[in-house]
């Protein structure tokens, strides 16, 4: 048997399922350029060259408090990493620790527990500054109006004197790409905000909320709207990261919030670069390292972006990844229930691959728990690779099937080259 090995379980169990496959069955394992990790030394000093910005240590001198924004623990951003290098910035410039906050920027997510931030944020920054969850149903949301929409924004970063944002980079099927003013809107916007950005990509919003594929093209609809609204409210300075595939950070961009972003972009681009397999008629592809929950899993088709019919054979079948640490999960615009809740058999597979076989490997999950997300059947759903190995054979039996896998399809950026 041939033997694949795949990541999983992000900030939970962070270890690896091994797949196994006939010997005689051709398979390609698709992964990025595997870059190396930087060391502290160099991501200090990748923040002390900003892009667009005087450096962080003098756009801190002289102000009383200061906001640093960052992703939850569903996004794979090395907080514990990265946070303690801006926090000791900020003090050194004279800025007391107590006038320091850490806000996560949770848009539509749920609140994060203390033991959540120390895995996410480590425990020296719980110990030195205050780490607070927004919630973008809070009372308190400051309202910013002009004649194109209402804006609500967290009250906590609109009385801090410096706006800080923290982010990766990875592809994102909605955004074009994950970072920069992302981290403001969703990340800290009230809710009735957040629904008029996300309802910008709606395919047809009209008829169906079926979503216009932005996958790593950053001038979209969405993105031009979280950019606009950052320019009224203000963040002064960004530092996003692109992680390797073991989640080390290969890359960091600090500075303006579009200049930078747009060079961390450009850079994740070749970092993440991807071949795709044309014509497979297995393709395997994970959720990882946004496998924290359910909610999440369509994120693995991130690395197909318009390629998925010439990736997958009419008659093929789809293998989707999730560990699903957190069970199904929760959103309060995507989730069963909320205002853009669209059932997953429009979007997993997606519309375009929607008459291939699909099955779920996940021992977070069960059928049950995800038929909430079906308006009909839930497809099946497997907690033993050796169970849909079985049920592979017996639809290839006679055949040698070509088989692509993508470990870490949610942050893999796919790349069809001509004569592939």
């Amino acid at each position: 048997m041939q033997e694949v090995r795949v990541p999983w379980g992000q900030w939970y169990e962070q270890s690896y399922r091994s797949l196994f496959f006939p010997d005689d069955w051709k398979v390609r394992i698709c992964c990025d350029a595997q870059a190396p990790a930087l060391s502290g030394e160099k991501i200090e000093e990748q923040i002390d060259q900003p892009i667009g910005t005087v450096t962080l240590s003098e756009m801190a001198a002289g102000k009383e408090s200061a906001c640093i924004i960052m992703d939850d623990i569903s996004r794979p951003t090395p907080g514990a990493v990265l946070l303690p290098i801006l926090i000791e910035k900020l003090h050194n410039a004279g800025m007391p620790y107590d006038k320091i906050r850490v806000l996560i920027a949770l848009g539509g997510h749920r609140p994060m527990t203390r033991k959540e931030m120390e895995i996410k944020v480590g425990s020296w920054v719980l110990d030195h500054v205050q780490v607070l969850n927004h919630s973008p149903f809070a009372s308190d949301l400051v309202t910013i109006s002009d004649e194109q929409q209402v804006i609500k924004i967290n009250k906590v970063f609109m009385d801090a004197q410096l706006h800080i944002a923290v982010g990766c980079i990875e592809p994102h099927i909605l955004a074009g790409y994950s970072g920069g003013a992302k981290a403001v809107i969703p990340g800290i916007g009230g809710v009735e905000t957040l629904i008029e950005n996300h309802t910008l990509v709606f395919a047809d919003k009209e008829k169906n909320r079926s979503f216009a594929v932005n996958t790593c093209n950053p001038d979209n609809p969405m993105r031009k709207n979280m950019e606009a609204i950052v320019g009224k409210v203000g963040l002064d300075f960004i530092v996003n990261v692109v992680l390797n595939d073991r989640m080390e950070i290969a890359a960091c961009f600090a500075g303006h919030y579009i200049r930078a972003h747009r060079e961390a972009c450009r850079v994740a681009g070749e970092m993440l670069r991807t071949p795709l397999v044309r014509d497979a008629d297995i393709v395997i592809t994970g959720s990882y390292p946004k496998d924290t929950e359910y909610q999440q899993i369509g994120t693995c088709f991130a690395v197909f972006g318009q390629h998925k019919k010439e990736c997958i054979r009419q008659d093929g079948t789809v293998i989707v990844m999730s560990a699903a640490s957190e069970g199904v999960g929760w959103h309060y615009l995507f989730g069963p229930g909320m205002p853009l809740f669209s059932p997953h058999e429009d979007n997993v597979p997606p519309a375009d691959i929607a008459d291939r076989d699909l099955m779920i490997y996940s021992d977070g999950v069960t059928r049950q728990d995800i038929s909430q997300f079906y308006r009909g059947d839930a497809p099946p759903v497997y907690k033993s690779w050796e169970d849909i190995l079985e049920k592979l054979q017996e639809k290839y039996a006679g055949r040698t099937p070509l088989v692509a896998v993508y470990p870490e399809g949610s942050i893999q950026i796919g790349v069809l080259e001509a004569g592939e």
